[in-house]
């Protein structure tokens, strides 16, 4: 009787964990389970604003990362969404890359948290898991501003008599002295131009020129490249290096104090400065995503991700920074190639048109 009832523990048992395996319940500790992570192009927004959120995996190679059809978005409403890299991408070390793009938004005032999201996988021993990234803290903001609603009147008060000082003479007097300031300034100018014109040396020391951002980043990123030790303490300062580079170089090129913004607010400015560079599956967008997983999720990486990271970054420079014949052109007229050599003529001939 006692051998019967084992068996049919056991049996029970067993079922137990399959039904848990087909329900993608947890089994335990996975080694082999994915790096999951989520951000948002903007945490501070509006009612109705339209935010993009990018979830991103990092698996070994053979396993496949999906992110369910259905949702919980929480407060969030589903606008939009974008499966184009589900397949994944190889990062060159026997890892793969899966991205989701989801486009929502929120009507409520006030701060809110999108929840985690559960992504679904299958190691290799054939059990169906689940991994979820982190809740997503967003602060909405009213389209009218609660301080600009009227409130009370003020209690109407009785009128008083005062004596008010005329002012028209000394406005009268410091116009005039304006104007003729600004008369002096222009005749100062216009001797300071012609003197420039001339070719005159005006004394304020010798000018030192100031060196493309372009130039700089691709110098610092051929050191970095040089240098090599990508490795060390998990790919993180390698990626924080980069990232700094690139960030200074969007910055000087496009006009605006980078280094100390977040992504988001880096992102923030190039959508005014350079649109083209901050839509959602661009080359920067991708960069910055990139290096914020090594950065804060401490998603590692590999000697072949690393000169991906290199790769584009050089490649962001190139593509932005100004030609060089133009920036030739500005400091000393046209550029033009030099004239073919005259065969009859001997050398040192002087040949003067």
């Amino acid at each position: 009787m006692m051998s019967r009832v084992s068996l049919i523990l056991v049996v029970l048992g067993l079922a137990t964990a399959a039904r848990a395996q087909d329900l993608g319940q947890p089994l335990g500790p996975d080694p082999d389970a994915p790096t999951a992570a989520v951000s948002i192009d903007h945490a501070d927004a509006y009612v109705g604003d339209r935010l993009a959120l990018t979830v991103t995996a990092i698996a070994r190679g053979g396993i496949a990362v999906t992110l369910p059809q259905k949702l919980e978005l929480g407060p969030a409403e589903l606008l939009e969404r974008d499966d184009s890299e589900s397949g994944g991408r190889d990062l060159g070390d026997g890892r793969r890359q899966f991205r989701f793009f989801l486009y929502v938004s929120l009507y409520e005032v006030g701060p809110a948290e999108i929840p985690s999201l559960s992504l679904t996988y299958v190691n290799p021993k054939g059990e169906r898991r689940t991994v979820s990234t982190a809740a997503v803290p967003v602060t909405i903001r009213a389209l009218v501003d609660e301080m600009a609603k009227a409130g009370d009147p003020q209690p109407e008060r009785a009128p008083r008599s005062a004596l008010i000082e005329d002012r028209r003479i000394v406005g009268a007097t410091w116009a005039i002295g304006g104007a003729a300031a600004l008369a002096i300034l222009f005749v100062l100018a216009r001797r300071l131009l012609r003197r420039v014109r001339r070719g005159e040396r005006v004394a304020t020391g010798p000018v030192v020129p100031t060196r493309p951002p372009g130039e700089v980043a691709i110098e610092r990123l051929t050191a970095i490249r040089a240098r090599g030790e990508f490795e060390r303490d998990g790919y993180r300062p390698f990626a924080f290096e980069v990232a700094e580079v690139v960030r200074a170089y969007l910055g000087a090129r496009y006009g605006f104090d980078s280094l100390e913004l977040t992504s988001t607010e880096l992102l923030e400015e190039l959508r005014r400065a350079a649109p083209h560079l901050a839509e959602p599956g661009s080359e920067v967008v991708r960069f910055i995503d990139e290096t914020d997983l090594v950065k804060f999720a401490k998603a590692g990486g590999s000697s072949g991700m690393a000169l991906e990271l290199l790769d584009t970054a050089q490649a962001i420079v190139l593509s932005t920074a100004p030609r060089l014949e133009a920036a030739a052109e500005m400091l000393s007229g046209p550029v033009r190639p030099p004239m073919p050599l005259d065969p009859s003529r001997e050398p040192g001939d002087g040949g003067g048109a």
